[in-house]
């Protein structure tokens, strides 16, 4: 599922990808749904990896669900093409520990672990202050709040210039969602009242433009974590972690209750001997009672992190109707997030948009980053860092011959966001934020740098 996502977005991005599949239903489908090369055959065979061309790859990305045969086929292309870059998923957090002298033995230059990833992505979600419809960016200084337009009369029926210059506030529509697809809109624009905006700017003024969320700071003293998974596991390790920076740093020296819920007698105990502190209890949360009976409805947080997405959203969404102050389910993919605004459900979490995001990041150049997806349709909200060097610092935005289509969302100079004009000028060190459809990524690229680090 990761790897047909992957290069679904590659694609998407204009690049060249070919794909070894052993599975053959697989293979066929990702034949009938990608535009690129597929070969059904084994990728831990030398013989295979040499008729897929790797040895004239950028990068070898590694993405079976075993992590044997992702090693195997990283250092098997190492050995006859040292200089492609390779890439292995992993779910044992024993290659992690590896040191760099083990990976280049093994031929691995990155190690993606799933798990982790998520687990980070959430740690990074509740430090930064997040809500329903409220997503925090760039260490929790940018939101980006989803709002129905009609619920910001001053904008509806103005071009986005128009209500831009009669509101004044610096808050920046960077996407509009109109009849199940989404547009990156000019300042011509018009809004109509059916429309759903996506604004961006400090939380301090949308909290001026929109009112305050409640609740998007708040502390999480209490915490439900149920399904003793890979990804639950490494959420208990980090809601203990209360002397490590970020995540629930903010909470030190406050008393922490961090319960995990699961039905694996088995799961639970190891996890139990191998994190100090973590609450243990046995039992269903869909059975009757079981929750109510842990005192839910005085939980901060609630994370559902069990393999089954349909019931980690079901669960969530039972949470808050019990009282719970936040929940936040993860999914496998991103099928429900089109209902999230339906929810009460105050986050969604996709393990494939989590990792893919992790993957695009490391194989792009520029270091473009993905900060946010909108699932609506094939745009995502990046960032990079100008270098001091770059071929567009000191130049203002007018002059930097953008992509067709990209909007420039934000520039950070320092700790201060820049409401972006055609006369804002880029320094080294600035962060800059675009709106992108991903066929233009491949485009940024060319404009904002060379391969990932230049």
């Amino acid at each position: 599922m990761i790897g047909l996502q992957i290069a679904h977005e590659l694609i998407e991005e204009r690049r060249d990808v070919v794909i070894v599949e052993k599975n053959p239903e697989a293979a066929r489908r990702a034949s009938e749904e990608l535009d690129c090369m597929v070969l059904n055959e084994d990728g831990s065979r030398p013989e295979t990896l040499r008729k897929a061309g790797a040895a004239d790859a950028d990068w070898f990305l590694a993405l079976t669900g075993t992590d044997e045969v992702n090693i195997v086929a990283c250092g098997l292309v190492t050995a006859e093409s040292p200089g492609v870059r390779t890439l292995a998923r992993v779910e044992s957090p024993f290659y992690a520990s590896l040191s760099a002298v083990q990976r280049k033995a093994f031929g691995l230059q990155v190690l993606i672990n799933p798990a982790a990833e998520t687990a980070d992505a959430i740690g990074r979600i509740v430090e930064e202050g997040f809500a329903e419809d409220v997503i925090p960016l760039h260490g929790g200084r940018l939101q980006l709040r989803t709002v129905a337009a009609s619920s910001v009369p001053t904008f509806v029926g103005k071009s986005l210039r128009e209500a831009k210059s009669s509101s004044g506030s610096g808050v920046l529509v960077t996407a509009i969602v109109r009849d199940r697809g989404m547009v990156v809109p000019d300042g011509n624009f018009i809004v109509e009242a059916t429309d759903t905006l996506y604004l961006l700017s400090t939380p301090e003024t949308l909290d001026g433009f929109l009112g305050q969320v409640p609740g998007v700071k708040s502390a999480a003293k209490r915490v439900l974590v149920i399904g003793a998974t890979s990804i639950g596991e490494r959420l208990v390790e980090r809601f203990l972690a209360r002397s490590r920076p970020g995540f629930l740093g903010r909470l030190a020296g406050t008393k922490k209750q961090v319960t995990l819920l699961d039905t694996s007698a088995e799961h639970s105990k190891r996890i139990a001997h191998a994190h100090e502190g973590v609450e243990i209890v046995l039992g269903d949360s869909s059975e009757e009672g079981v929750l109510e009976g842990l005192g839910i409805g005085r939980a901060d947080l609630v994370v559902c992190a069990t393999e089954s997405q349909s019931f980690n959203v079901l669960t969530a969404q039972l949470a808050k109707d019990l009282g719970a102050r936040k929940s936040l389910a993860i999914t496998l993919n991103d099928r429900y997030m089109a209902v999230s605004g339906k929810l009460d459900v105050d986050a969604l979490v996709s393990v494939k948009g989590v990792v893919t995001a992790a993957v695009l990041e490391i194989v792009r150049r520029g270091n473009i980053k993905t900060i946010h997806q909108f699932y609506e349709d094939a745009v995502e909200l990046v960032e990079l860092r100008v270098d001091a060097g770059s071929r567009v610092s000191d130049l203002s935005l007018k002059q930097i011959d953008l992509p067709k289509g990209v909007l420039v969302a934000f520039v950070m100079q320092g700790d201060e966001m820049v409401v972006p004009t055609g006369a804002t000028t880029l320094k080294g060190g600035d962060i800059i934020g675009l709106v992108s459809r991903k066929k233009s990524i491949a485009g940024l690229e060319s404009v904002f740098g060379g391969f990932r680090g230049d």
